[in-house]
């Protein structure tokens, strides 16, 4: 049966843009040449084939471990490992969380058991970016690991690589994060993301998908808030986790108040408390 979707959710839908990471993982999800073109349009490369795709990938390697769930990963023909992460604002930790995002990345695919470690195969986390998070005018940031004191590359086979949308370089970049960053599907510049986007703003399928993708993410965030809250309270934390998906764009305020469990006052006074905005 058909599962009816609110008037609100339906207008979500048509508000979030595919920097927004529900979209993004509902465009990429079992969508080979579309997660194909954003890696070869992002390291200027053709010739990249991508076997496979896993989106909402959760990561829990260790019981007591932080869990990492991936907006998009990408196999190619070599094994290589392509995570893309979508960011619509910058976050402070971003550093460390690249270091958590590539040693999971190895933890959990790079290397068998009983493997040599020479095995290990290439990976890269890319962060496509609303904004320029190192605020020096670039458009691409790659990270290079040298040996300090003798610029000697440490090739390691992990790499990391920034794009933004705030600012120009190459013409078919500029399209692609102009793309992501856009409402409007009819104002893409990037034919590949402007068609994806087309099918999930403007058919029912299309849309019954993210919708049901909006529910799955936010009941997800709802157990992972639930469960990070355990030292300060199930209330705060699952008030944490529905404030973050505000402010990221993902929901509305009223959404998550109707999906808290509290009424609108005490929702406003626990975020009260916990110095959150929204």
């Amino acid at each position: 049966m058909k599962i009816k979707y609110t008037k609100e959710e339906i207008e979500l839908v048509k508000a979030l843009r595919p920097i927004n990471d529900t979209l993004f993982r509902t465009m990429a999800k079992d969508n080979i040449p579309l997660v194909e073109h954003i890696i070869r349009v992002t390291l200027n490369r053709d010739d990249i084939s991508i076997l496979r795709v896993n989106t909402q990938d959760d990561i829990h390697i260790f019981e007591k471990g932080h869990s990492v769930i991936l907006d998009c990963l990408g196999v190619d023909s070599n094994g290589v490992l392509f995570d893309i992460e979508v960011q619509k604002f910058n976050n402070d930790s971003l550093e460390k969380r690249v270091r958590y995002y590539s040693s999971m990345l190895d933890s959990r695919y790079s290397l068998s058991k009983g493997m040599p470690f020479k095995e290990i195969k290439d990976s890269y986390v890319i962060f496509l970016m609303e904004e320029d998070y190192f605020h020096l005018g670039g458009q691409v940031y790659e990270v290079e690991k040298v040996i300090k004191g003798y610029n000697l590359p440490f090739i390691d086979g992990s790499n990391t690589i920034f794009v933004n949308a705030t600012n120009k370089g190459r013409e078919d970049l500029d399209n692609l994060m102009q793309s992501l960053v856009s409402t409007d599907y009819r104002e893409m510049k990037d034919q590949v993301i402007r068609e994806c986007t087309m099918y999930y703003k403007t058919t029912v399928d299309g849309e019954d998908k993210v919708c049901e993708a909006l529910r799955e993410y936010v009941a997800k965030s709802y157990d992972t808030g639930k469960a990070d809250g355990i030292n300060i309270g199930i209330t705060k934390g699952t008030v944490t986790t529905l404030i973050n998906l505000v402010n990221s764009g993902n929901i509305t305020l009223d959404y998550a108040i109707a999906n808290s469990g509290l009424s609108k006052e005490e929702f406003s006074a626990t975020a009260k408390e916990l110095g959150l905005s929204c």
